[in-house]
């Protein structure tokens, strides 16, 4: 079942928000995810979203993404990306 982490992302300093991108990069490649979408120009269709940034990542499973979400060397960017930005986060799958 591949699963999809789509968040809404809004960075509040794009300086310091690109140490997080390069730490977490490497860990999502080696957790077999791929990046798949980055847009900050979305087309709002309906309702109230509005995401600033929308990104998708594509992991093999929910349970691979939950082991990237809580893998040891995940955390400590977390904490680096919630100085920089802000985050909505979800994840879903789809049957094989």
């Amino acid at each position: 079942m591949t699963a999809y982490v789509v968040i809404d992302l809004d960075v509040n300093d794009p300086a310091g928000f690109q140490q997080y991108v390069d730490a977490v990069t490497p860990l999502i490649e080696k957790a077999g995810a791929r990046n798949l979408l980055v847009d900050d120009n979305c087309v709002f269709l309906e309702g109230e979203w509005r995401p600033t940034t929308l990104v998708i990542h594509e992991f093999e499973s929910k349970d691979a993404a939950r082991r990237f979400w809580d893998a040891p060397e995940y955390q400590p960017l977390k904490a680096l990306r919630r100085n920089y930005s802000r985050v909505s986060v979800v994840v879903g799958g789809t049957a094989a």
